[in-house]
C-alpha cells in the first residue's frame, strides 16, 4: 500500500490526534480548542485505523468486493479530514447520509461510463464542500467526467475510450541560480493554451484560489512554447490551483474548458467509489458480468482505477494535513513541498 500510511499512523494514538487537532483548532480560532481536541480524539484516531484496515483488506480481496471495502476507507479518510475543520462534526444523523445519490436500479443496455451521481444539499458530500469551499457545485457529474479529472487516470482512460485527455504533462527544469523553476506547457492550438501568452498568464491567475500567490509568476519569450517561472517553494502551492496538479514531481495542467473545471481529486474518488460500491451492492449480476469478464473495457478502467485511488488516495489526504497545518509529522518526502 502507499507508504503515505505510515505518516497517517502518527494519528493513530489519542496523544498526538489530541495534539494535531487542538493546533487545527486554534489555527482557526476556536473557543476552547483543547476540550474540543480532548473529545474528539479518540473519533479521530479510530477513523484513522478503521480506514487503514479497509484498505488492507481490500488490497487482497477479489475484485467483486473491493469497490465496498475501499468506499468505506474513503469515507473513514475523508471523516478524518473534515473533523480537522469542523470540531463539531457530526452535528445530526442528517450529516451521516452520503450526500450523494444515483440510480439504484439501472436501465437496460446499462453503460457505465454514461452513468451519473448527484450531489444533495444535505449529508456527507454536502459537509464536505461546504468545509473545504468546493463551490459551485454542479447539479449532477458523469461517470465520463470523473474518470478524465483525475490526472493520473486520465492518460488512461482517454486511450481505452478514444476520449480528449484534458490533463497534460508539463516539463518542470530547475533555474539554480535564483531558486526559481521553468515550467514548459505542450504546444497546442485548442483550450486555453491556444490564448496569446498575456491572455493565459491572466487566466491561471483568474481562476487561481487565494492560497497560491502568484506574485511572482512569469513568461518566458520562446517563440510559440509557453514557459512560466515560478520560485521553486511555490510548488506545492500550485498544486491547489483548480487547473493544476502535482503527482510525485510530475505537474499536469488542466487544458480543458473553464466552465467545466475538475473536482480536487478527493471530491472525484468520492464519487467514482459512491458509484461503484452501488453497482457492486445492488446490480451484483451486471457487476458480476464485469468482473469475470476480460472483454469489457470498463473493467480495464475500473480495475485501473482501484489500483490507482489505493496507490495514491491517501498521499492526498497527506498533503492535505500538512497544508492544513505544518506541525511536523514523520517520514514527509520532498515531493510534498
Amino acid at each position: 500500500m502507499d507508504n503515505a500510511w505510515k505518516t497517517l499512523r502518527y494519528f493513530e494514538t489519542e496523544p498526538t490526534a489530541r495534539k494535531y487537532l487542538a493546533a487545527c483548532y486554534h489555527d482557526m480560532g476556536v473557543e476552547h480548542a483543547e476540550r474540543l481536541a480532548f473529545q474528539q480524539s479518540s473519533r479521530f484516531l479510530f477513523l484513522w485505523r478503521q480506514a487503514r484496515h479497509f484498505y488492507s483488506t481490500s488490497a487482497v480481496a477479489d475484485l467483486s468486493i473491493q469497490p465496498l471495502l475501499l468506499f468505506y476507507g474513503c469515507s473513514h479518510l475523508l471523516k478524518a479530514m473534515l473533523l480537522t475543520r469542523d470540531p463539531y462534526y457530526p452535528q445530526n444523523s442528517r450529516v451521516l447520509q452520503h450526500g450523494v445519490t444515483t440510480r439504484k436500479l439501472k436501465r437496460n443496455a446499462y453503460m457505465l461510463m454514461e452513468d451519473e451521481v448527484r450531489p444533495q444539499k444535505e449529508g456527507f458530500f454536502a459537509q464536505l464542500a461546504h468545509a473545504f469551499q468546493l463551490a459551485p457545485l454542479q447539479d449532477r457529474y458523469s461517470v465520463h467526467n470523473l474518470f478524465s479529472s483525475i490526472p493520473s487516470v486520465s492518460d488512461s482512460y482517454g486511450i481505452a475510450t478514444d476520449k480528449p485527455r484534458n490533463w497534460l504533462t508539463l516539463k518542470i527544469d530547475q533555474i539554480s541560480q535564483d531558486d526559481l523553476v521553468r515550467i514548459t506547457f505542450p504546444e497546442k492550438t485548442d483550450g486555453p493554451l491556444s490564448y496569446s501568452t498575456e491572455t493565459f498568464i491572466q487566466y491561471i491567475r483568474r481562476l487561481a484560489p487565494a492560497i497560491c500567490n502568484l506574485e511572482k509568476l512569469a513568461s518566458v519569450n520562446n517563440k510559440n512554447i509557453k514557459e512560466l517561472t515560478l520560485p521553486q517553494c511555490a510548488l506545492s502551492e500550485l498544486d491547489q490551483h483548480p487547473l493544476f496538479r502535482l503527482h510525485q514531481n510530475v505537474l499536469f495542467f488542466w487544458n480543458g474548458s473553464a466552465s467545466s473545471l475538475p473536482l480536487p481529486e478527493w471530491a472525484s474518488h468520492y464519487l467514482l467509489l459512491y458509484v461503484l460500491s452501488m453497482l457492486c451492492r445492488y446490480e451484483t449480476e451486471w457487476w458480476g458480468e464485469l468482473t469475470m469478464s476480460h472483454g469489457l473495457v470498463e473493467r480495464y478502467l475500473v480495475e485501473h482505477f482501484l489500483d490507482n485511488h489505493m496507490d495514491t488516495f491517501p498521499s492526498v489526504i497527506r498533503r492535505h494535513f500538512h497544508r492544513n497545518h505544518r506541525m511536523s509529522l514523520p517520514s514527509l518526502p520532498s515531493d510534498l513541498y
